[in-house]
Parts: structure tokens; C-alpha cells; sequence
């Protein structure tokens, strides 16, 4: 078995055609001309191929994310989301040198990550996790090229084309079920569309080369997909090899539409209110039935059946310049208000006092269960859900000419969880992806049905990033100049008043009052007495 697998995955427009012109297989390369659809792009090492062994040896399970701010389509079976930023979640063992790591991960991933050892990461209920809001994969890339692509490819080329992906990822998991990933370190990248014109080479010794063209057969909402389409081993076969499968996946997207936008109410303040608005026909997951119309005038009609054991969740990453009262959002949950049925767990940093420069770690993430509205009879009913959050922003380092200081935050994904197979079919999944997080928040086998983020709502202007702005107040220093001597001033009046008044009580009383063991002076007491005609 080659020690290095790299698999080009593309799930094909229904415009595409396979003809001479389009795809030209040879013994030692593919050339691909204009081939429209979403990409993804897979490698998989073996355990005695890895660069970084005693760093990767010493854990159990590790994934690192890298996601794009724009508003990338997530087509099935890619349906994932995750709020943008990076995202690094890790298991360690017992032997685990937390500095080593933050020093790989500056060296390799990203070099403007804060993480200095174990207390840069918030400690979660599935191990340690860390979130950076730089969105730059360059660096990774040119790690994983580096060290593990093939001497025959373009690693140049092949850099500059992963950089343009919406998703980039390097995990290793030595407890999965699957015995192909199983303590195998894995890259992926995905790209939502493209029109693909490229030529993919054969691998040296050791490394093999695949690529797929597939399309959607069936899709059953509740069950399994099928997919079929071609397959080569380049540098093996000479012609493609049709294929068709299927698979229960883990991930996929609502089907019914639903869209939500994020924002803050204004004013902003020091205390802003996040409101997110569902749209749509906000009901589970449906498998669809067929019954009789019998009072209308057609025969059939579909009515949508929906699932009993899902939940509707909203996961939240919060930076540093924010945070939630969790005594607060509790009893809103408690009182079933703001749209919050459940608090699952709120994770990191959730001090009440202290400025955003004092905050050791990057912030905080949460896990709400929501209340979604009542079911309606029929499928496509338009409802709407609103979840406002009271949220508390730090005291920021004032700045020079500027009363605000102005943040990005992610949006929250939301999405239902249902029940679904078990774990070991989840597995059989080519396309498997269980990454640390909120996934590992549920128990295992569980399908997560994504809802769409719609970021033409809320920001008609910027239609590419899901973003929300936030505003915080400051002082600004320049201010100080005047700041400093009144504040002297007014310290120096109200003291001034204090001892004014002093003053006159002392003259009213007659003097400084007698000690104890002396004789007041009868002739004053005699004066202050009251007037006797």
C-alpha cells in the first residue's frame, strides 16, 4: 500500500459532459479542460511518512481548519460549515509538549497565531481548542507541499491553486473507527465551484494518484446518498473505470428553504444585544410522503413527515472583545425567552470584569439548544425565529483619534441534530468528515443538517463575507490632555467643598468640640440654650 494517497474529487454540474475535449486520460497524466463543479482535493499519509512525528505521536486526535470569510455554497457531500477563521482542536496524551506544539503551529500554520503553550487554548468537553481569526492558508500550504507532495508536481503551482480554496484542513485521528484514516495524517482543501482546466500527474513510488468525476444519483433526505460517475489511478489506468456508491453522511444541508442572518441591535454600546432572524420553513429534517387530497382536486399531494428525534442548535465562537453572562443566558433559557430552550455549554473565557488586554485566552464558544417555532401542517409555510443574546464587550485599550474600536465576529451555524446510523456506516463515507467541535459535542452518529446563512440580508453591500460589525466605545487619547488636569481639578473642588462645609459646621457647634474629662464652658451652653422670655 503506497505510503502517500492523494485523491482529486470533482462532483460534476449537471452541464457537464465527458467528451475528448473536455477530459484526456493518458498512462501518465489526466489533462482536464474546463470542467465545471465543486473540488476536493485529499491526502493521506501513512504514520511512518510523517515530518512531524514526535509532535503528531503525542496525540490522539488533532484538526486544523482553516476557513475562508466568504459565503462559500457547501454542496453535498461537503455540507460541513464552520465559522470562519482558524480553528485548532487537539487531544493530547500524556507526553504531549504543549510549547513544541505552539511552536509547530507558528512555524508551519499560521506565524501571527497567538499560542504560546496549553494556556492559550479553552479547555472543551472533547479536549483543548484554539481560535485565530486569520483566515491566511498560505503558510500551511506550503508546509504540506513541501513535505509531502510528490517530486513530479508543480509544488509552486500547486500552492498558488490551494490559496484560492474556501477550506483547508490537517487532522489526525488514531481513535477512528475507519482503519484507512486511522492514525493517518490527512489535508484537505475544497473549492465550492470552479471550471477546472489542469492535468494531474502520475506520483513517484509510493504515491498514488486518483481522481474522480461523480455526480448525485439519489439523495434520500433522511438515508443515504448515490453517487456515480468515473475514477482513474493515474499512471495505472488508461481508461476510466465507472463507479456508483452510496453512503450515509453525517453532514448535509437543510432541504427545505431556510436562511438566518446575524447582526447587533444598535445602538452597539457596552452591552450589545445579538439578534439572529431565521427565515423560512424553520421545521426538522422531512422525509417525504405521498397521501390522498380527498377534498381537492387532485389525486395526490406531498406532505412532508418530519423527524421526531432532532434539535435545533445554534454554536457560537465569541473572540476575546466579546463574551455572555452565563448566569444570564441561563435564565433567559430557564424562562424559555430569546429563543433559547436549552443551554448546553458555554466554554472559555466568561470573567466579568476584566479589560480585553487582561484576557489570557482568545475568547469563548457556545452551544445553545433553540426553540424553534411550531410545526406546520405543510412544507414551504413561512415562519420566522428570532434569537437575541445579551453580550457584553471588554473595555478596550483607548486609541488615538477614534471614540470606537471596530471587530469582526463570525457568524453562528446553525443547524438540526437528529439521530441517525450508526457510527460505523457514518464511516464508509469516502467523503467522512468528523472534525473536532461542535460534532464532538454530540454522541456519535448523529447527522447534522446545516442551515443557510444568507448574507445579503443583513449587509446589502457586502454580499461576500458573512461578517458582523461590531462597534465598541473608547476613549480616545488624545482626549487625555484634558482628561488628566480636570480630573485634578475637580478632585481639588469637591475636596475644596468637602472642608467648606466642614468649616461651617465647626463655626455653628461654637469650636472644636470638648475631649473627654473637660468641663464645657458654661457661658456658651448657657448662649446656646433656647430663648426663655
Amino acid at each position: 500500500m503506497a505510503s502517500i494517497r492523494q485523491r482529486h474529487t470533482f462532483i460534476v454540474h449537471t452541464q457537464f459532459r465527458d467528451t475528448a475535449d473536455t477530459l484526456n486520460l493518458s498512462k501518465h497524466k489526466l489533462a482536464l479542460n474546463d470542467v465545471p463543479g465543486t473540488r476536493q482535493d485529499r491526502l493521506i499519509v501513512t504514520e511512518d511518512h510523517l515530518k512531524e512525528r514526535s509532535i503528531l505521536q503525542a496525540v490522539d486526535n488533532v484538526r486544523i481548519e482553516i476557513v475562508s470569510q466568504e459565503n462559500f455554497a457547501h454542496i453535498a457531500p461537503f455540507s460541513r460549515q464552520l465559522a470562519w477563521g482558524t480553528h485548532i482542536n487537539v487531544v493530547p496524551t500524556e507526553i504531549f509538549n504543549w510549547n513544541g506544539f505552539c511552536k509547530w503551529i507558528q512555524s508551519s500554520v499560521n506565524s501571527d497565531i497567538a499560542c504560546i503553550g496549553q494556556e492559550s487554548f479553552i479547555e472543551v468537553p472533547y479536549g483543548y481548542y484554539l481560535y485565530s481569526p486569520h483566515t491566511d492558508s498560505s503558510q500551511l500550504l506550503a508546509y504540506i507541499e513541501n513535505n509531502y507532495s510528490d517530486a513530479q508536481q508543480d509544488i509552486v503551482a500547486e500552492v498558488e491553486e490551494a490559496n484560492t480554496a474556501n477550506y483547508i484542513s490537517l487532522s489526525m485521528n488514531k481513535n477512528s473507527t475507519d482503519k484507512k484514516t486511522s492514525g493517518r495524517l490527512i489535508a484537505e482543501a475544497y473549492w465550492y465551484y470552479g471550471r477546472w482546466t489542469k492535468t494531474v500527474k502520475a506520483g513517484g513510488p509510493d504515491h498514488r494518484v486518483e481522481v474522480g468525476l461523480l455526480g448525485k444519483i439519489a439523495d434520500d433526505p433522511q438515508g443515504e446518498l448515490t453517487y456515480g460517475g468515473i475514477l482513474a489511478v493515474i499512471g495505472e489506468n488508461e481508461q476510466f473505470v465507472p463507479t456508483l456508491f452510496d453512503f450515509a453522511p453525517r453532514h448535509r444541508s437543510v432541504y427545505q428553504p431556510a436562511v438566518y442572518y446575524p447582526d447587533f441591535r444598535q445602538p452597539y454600546g457596552l452591552h450589545p444585544k445579538h439578534l439572529t432572524t431565521v427565515l423560512g420553513d424553520i421545521s426538522p429534517p422531512r422525509k417525504k410522503i405521498t397521501v390522498l387530497d380527498v377534498g381537492g382536486e387532485n389525486d395526490e399531494i406531498d406532505v412532508s413527515e418530519a423527524t421526531t428525534s432532532c434539535g435545533l442548535y445554534g454554536y457560537y465562537v465569541l473572540p476575546n472583545f466579546i463574551f455572555v453572562d452565563k448566569y444570564q443566558v441561563s435564565d433567559l433559557a430557564d424562562a424559555k425567552a430569546g429563543g433559547i430552550k436549552r443551554v448546553v455549554g458555554i466554554w472559555g473565557e466568561t470573567d466579568l470584569e476584566i479589560p480585553v488586554w487582561m484576557v489570557e485566552k482568545w475568547g469563548s464558544t457556545m452551544l445553545l439548544e433553540l426553540i424553534p417555532p411550531e410545526q406546520p401542517l405543510r412544507p414551504g409555510i413561512m415562519q420566522q425565529l428570532d434569537i437575541e443574546i445579551p453580550m457584553h464587550s471588554r473595555y478596550e485599550v483607548p486609541k488615538w483619534n477614534t471614540t470606537v474600536v471596530k471587530h469582526d465576529m463570525p457568524w453562528p451555524t446553525l443547524f438540526w441534530a437528529c439521530n441517525g446510523s450508526a457510527e460505523s456506516e457514518m464511516t464508509t463515507s469516502p467523503f467522512d468528515s468528523n472534525g473536532l467541535g461542535h460534532e464532538y459535542l454530540f454522541d456519535p452518529g448523529t447527522m447534522f443538517y446545516y442551515l443557510h446563512p444568507n448574507q445579503t440580508i443583513s449587509n446589502p453591500v457586502n454580499k461576500t463575507y458573512l461578517v458582523t460589525n461590531l462597534n465598541i466605545p473608547v476613549v480616545p487619547l488624545e482626549t487625555y490632555k484634558y482628561v488628566q488636569p480636570w480630573t485634578v481639578i475637580v478632585i481639588l473642588l469637591g475636596c475644596m467643598w468637602i472642608f467648606y462645609k466642614a468649616f461651617l459646621g465647626f463655626r455653628r457647634d461654637g469650636g472644636i468640640r470638648n475631649a473627654p474629662g473637660v468641663k464645657p464652658d458654661q457661658d456658651k451652653l448657657e448662649k446656646k440654650g433656647p430663648k426663655t422670655e
